[in-house]
């Protein structure tokens, strides 16, 4: 469990704790705005700042996204034994180079300014309001509007400075193997319930390129029906819980989802493992399950609920007809949904299990996050447009060039602008060289092409 966390508050059944306690519960306001906790203690600067920036802007989106920078550089600051308020400006020039540099940890360019304007923005009211010194440098910099004060460390970093690892096909069952080992094992031989969860959470994100948010809260009844005919079968992402808020239809891996559905199966998956008694305190019980292809759902009060709408909250509190979690992912500790936070470290986690499989083994496996295998999805997906073989639609089946083939992959990702896609996959024409359509659809298991990393690099 990762000892930064981010948490948020939520409303609680006032007669239960009344019922526990034996007196009534105050009546405290919902906490609204993320809380920052190490090691289980509240953080005090990161909060109390994380709830002026919610008081002040668009409430949840940007408090979230400034949420997530303070985690991962208050992660950091922890592996370097201090705090966000113990910072000093070695700190900040080595975190810029983890986040930048570091071929295993660097981020894109966009990711990176998130980041950067989160820390700088935090240290600026640290010292207004608590007069700290700033761990970084201010310089005056002139822009179109007037001058303005911009922290000099990490400055200039292009927004595609910083490209995302896609993975090779040879590589992906490496991953997916490390993934049921990294943890115990549940009998002998046998993946624990939870490593099985894991490889069904990564094989999801390589099927269908969603972020981890969107991964983390899909429910059980938003895969694609497992009798479609075809290797690259229709699936639809929902918007309330995606970066865009729109719904994304797109071409989904069957390769991969095969693995989620052998975890849901209801005899021999290992979701069945997870299920433990846990409730939602308000809970949202469907009548019966959806009819199969159908995006919407009705409760046993008949209210119904469209998947493409389902807010978050929404989804944590679904239960089946015979009263189980609805969400696909669940904790291995109590069987609750699994969180946003335990989703986000999980592919990284698992990663570090493949890397150190192959440096005992005298090989090369790159650290990957759960964002790299929305890369590897369209990467993957663009290729096979580009050597003409992921649309029997297309005149004849010939290929597209590699323009087409991005902006075709551009759709799968819900881009509006294909030049967005681009930076996520610029080895499309070398992996499309190197591979055939066999290798990216699963049907072969090829070593990979003994080929320099720097080719490996080469823009499509």
């Amino acid at each position: 469990m990762p000892r930064v966390r981010i948490e948020y508050g939520g409303s609680w059944d006032a007669a239960a704790v009344e019922q526990v306690l034996g007196v009534p519960p105050l009546a405290v306001p919902v906490v609204r705005s993320p809380v920052l906790s190490v090691d289980g203690l509240v953080e005090p600067d990161a909060t109390a700042w994380l709830a002026e920036v919610y008081a002040r802007t668009d409430g949840t989106k940007t408090a979230k996204s400034h949420a997530e920078s303070l985690q991962r550089f208050a992660s950091f600051l922890l592996e370097h034994g201090t705090t966000l308020r113990g910072a000093r400006h070695g700190h900040i020039v080595e975190y810029v180079r983890h986040r930048t540099e570091d071929a295993a940890t660097r981020v894109a360019g966009a990711t990176w300014q998130r980041d950067r304007t989160a820390i700088k923005q935090f240290y600026e009211w640290l010292r207004d309001a608590h007069g700290t010194a700033l761990p970084f440098t201010l310089d005056l910099v002139p822009t179109p509007g007037g001058p303005v004060e911009s922290m000099r460390e990490g400055r200039g970093i292009p927004a595609a400075g910083a490209p995302g690892t896609p993975l090779e096909p040879p590589q992906i069952p490496q991953l997916l193997a490390a993934a049921q080992r990294a943890t115990a094992s549940w009998a002998p031989g046998v993946p624990s319930p939870a490593g099985a969860r894991d490889a069904a959470f990564i094989a999801l994100g390589l099927a269908c390129g969603a972020r981890a948010d969107t991964l983390a809260h899909l429910t059980i009844y938003e895969l694609p029906d497992p009798s479609l005919p075809g290797e690259l079968v229709e699936m639809y992402l929902p918007g309330a819980v995606s970066k865009g808020r729109r719904e994304v239809r797109l071409r989904a891996f069957r390769r991969h989802l095969d693995l989620v559905y052998d975890y849901l199966h209801p005899e021999r998956g290992a979701r069945r493992l997870l299920l433990k008694d846990w409730l939602p305190p308000d809970p949202i019980q469907a009548a019966k399950p959806p009819v199969p292809g159908s995006r919407e759902i009705f409760d046993t009060a008949g209210t119904r609920y469209r998947f493409n709408s389902m807010t978050a909250a929404e989804r944590r509190r679904l239960l089946t007809p015979d009263g189980e979690p609805a969400m696909l992912f669940l904790s291995a500790r109590d069987g609750a949904p699994l969180s946003y936070s335990a989703a986000e470290e999980l592919t990284a986690d698992v990663s570090r299990a493949a890397e150190a499989a192959a440096r005992a083994r005298g090989a090369y496996f790159p650290h990957v996050h759960t964002h790299d295998l929305r890369h590897t999805y369209a990467t993957h997906l663009a290729a096979l447009y580009l050597i003409g073989a992921a649309d029997q639609d297309m005149p004849g089946g010939h290929p597209v060039d590699a323009r087409g083939a991005v902006g075709l992959a551009a759709t799968g990702l819900g881009h509006l602008d294909a030049q967005t896609t681009a930076v996520y996959i610029r080895q499309v024409g070398s992996m499309a060289r190197r591979y055939g359509a066999a290798d990216f659809l699963g049907r072969t298991r090829t070593d990979p092409a003994p080929e320099s990393r720097a080719a490996q690099q080469e823009d499509p």
